[in-house]
């Protein structure tokens, strides 16, 4: 009978044995799944930190971006302002420009008919006159 508890307290003993084992490598195994789970929470914070960080300055160089774009649409504005003041500057001599042309070609021809009008008188008194001398001659 003795022998029979030692042989149910060795096969307890080894059962216990083997349960606890199996407990320390379950226990061991969990330690080093949350180990793994701090570390990757860990890494997670860290790059979300730095995503933060690199998030607040990409929107400060949007704002700066921005700020450039509204300052060189104002210059553009400007820029058509100047350029429709040109263009009407630009319409108004050209406009003047063929106003005095047409003067000028009008002036041309008015002093082309003059100059025709005098030479025409010069050459009609020039046929009268040598008649006059003739006649005066017979006198």
């Amino acid at each position: 009978m003795k022998d029979v508890i030692l042989v149910i307290s060795l096969l307890l003993a080894v059962g216990l044995t083997v349960v606890v084992v199996r407990f320390a490598e379950k226990a061991d195994k969990a330690s080093k799944s949350l180990e793994e789970e701090r570390y990757s929470r860990m890494v997670a914070e860290e790059t979300l930190q730095k995503n933060s960080a690199k998030l607040t300055v990409l929107q400060e160089e949007l704002k700066e971006d921005q700020n450039k774009m509204s300052k060189v649409e104002d210059i553009l504005d400007q820029e058509k302002g100047v350029n429709a003041d040109l263009k009407k500057q630009y319409d108004e001599l050209t406009q003047a420009k063929a106003d005095l042309e047409d003067k000028l070609q009008t002036a041309l021809q008015e002093k082309a008919k003059a100059q025709a009008d005098l030479q025409a008188q010069a050459i009609a008194p020039a046929a009268v006159q040598p008649a006059a001398p003739s006649a005066l001659a017979g006198h």
